[in-house]
């Protein structure tokens, strides 16, 4: 079952829906601004674009004028990317009571509602994109000023 079960995770995909809501915009975004729009705290969010910068997702840069920007494909980014990414799933196969018995062998009372509740979570979080949150979620901002 995928779940965002790590402040990481949660945080990661809300830096990078910011980042995509800003794409318009020239040069680097200093992290203390991303910081303040998404409620991460700072300290959190540069751990966050240290380990993202490892990825084809964004770039950095440091110094004057430095800060992060966005370079990926976000129509090809899920958010099942991101959580993976951050070590933020938990194995689709486990039982989500807990059972370890619970499979192919076994199969606990809910299993089967389980079992398909957790595959709708796995596609939608498969197929949903960090375009397709970042035209939906408000930090603030003006939406029609980056749109025009």
């Amino acid at each position: 079952m995928y779940l965002l079960n790590s402040k990481a995770s949660e945080y990661m995909i809300r830096a990078m829906v910011y980042l995509s809501s800003q794409r318009e915009r020239e040069g680097y975004i200093m992290v203390r601004e991303i910081s303040e729009k998404t409620d991460i705290p700072q300290p959190f969010l540069s751990k966050i674009f240290q380990d993202l910068a490892k990825t084809t997702w964004i770039q950095s840069k440091k110094g004057k004028n430095g800060g992060v920007k966005l370079v990926g494909d976000t129509k090809k980014i899920s958010l099942l990317d991101i959580i993976n990414f951050s070590g933020g799933a938990i194995e689709k196969d486990k039982c989500i009571f807990g059972h370890k018995q619970c499979g192919a062998k076994f199969e606990c009372s809910l299993h089967g509602k389980c079992d398909r509740l957790k595959n709708e979570i796995h596609g939608f979080l498969s197929k949903t994109t960090i375009d397709d949150f970042s035209k939906k979620w408000d930090f603030g901002i003006d939406q029609t000023i980056i749109s025009n």
